[in-house]
């Protein structure tokens, strides 16, 4: 039987590794309105960016004696990041990008095509790729949770001189997974006639919940540094009267 996909046509090219690319050139892909690298791999950025800054703050909190007692939670924490989270998403980073672009040249050769049977197959097999990628999605959303939670623990625990590396490390994989529930839900919205949908609905509210209850304490940090300026800032004030 006469396969429905062109393969040369529709696939790309699956050793390209697209965060092999220069900064620029990564950001203008993103810019440029093509399906890859989209909004999946955008929140496996952001996730990767969170990771790296959590990094930074737990190797350089290692060499402060006054964070001492926390040592051994940096050490941790820097080793599930750098072992365990940072390959997972740069996995999901390429195939997310890789596979969405199939996605979207399957819909294209699917409304392009005047056969009925050759129509139905396109449609079936971009959807079948389409809850592969939301799984995904799923993956990056779990991560970056676990990534929230290492980055308030470093705010309260790690150096003060560095909590804006560690402020950065919380909003950036909240921002990935604020981006990750939009992407679901929309996905969903698309397999709605599916059964995968129904039984992931619920999985994407658990998400919510868990990131509702990770920002009251991430919105606690940014209160702490607010207060703790205010209350600098008031004081250098009532010194430069007293003088």
């Amino acid at each position: 039987m006469k396969a429905p996909i062109n393969q040369q046509k529709i696939f790309t090219n699956e050793q390209e590794n697209i965060l092999s690319r220069p900064t620029n050139q990564l950001l203008n892909d993103f810019g440029a309105g093509k399906a890859s690298p989209g909004s999946g791999s955008a929140a496996a950025l952001l996730g990767l960016l969170s990771s790296k800054m959590i990094h930074t703050v737990c190797s350089i909190s290692l060499t402060k004696q006054e964070c001492y007692e926390h040592h051994t939670q940096f050490k941790f924490i820097s080793k599930q990041v750098e072992e365990n989270i940072v390959p997972k998403l740069k996995e999901l980073f390429e195939k997310d990008a890789k596979d969405f672009e199939k996605v979207v040249n399957l819909r294209i050769a699917r409304d392009k095509s005047t056969n009925r049977t050759e129509k139905s197959n396109y449609s079936r097999q971009s959807l079948d790729l389409l809850q592969i990628a939301t799984d995904y999605t799923f993956e990056v959303a779990n991560t970056a949770l676990t990534l929230m939670e290492y980055g308030v623990r470093i705010f309260n625990n790690g150096w003060h001189a560095i909590r804006g590396d560690s402020g950065v490390s919380i909003s950036a994989a909240m921002s990935a997974v604020m981006s990750s529930i939009f992407i679901i839900n929309l996905n969903l919205k698309t397999l709605k006639r599916r059964k995968y949908a129904k039984e992931n609905f619920k999985k994407v509210q658990e998400l919510q919940t868990k990131l509702d209850n990770l920002q009251t304490k991430a919105f606690s940090c940014v209160s702490l540094i607010s207060h703790e300026s205010l209350d600098s800032i008031q004081l250098e004030l009532r010194s430069d009267k007293n003088n």
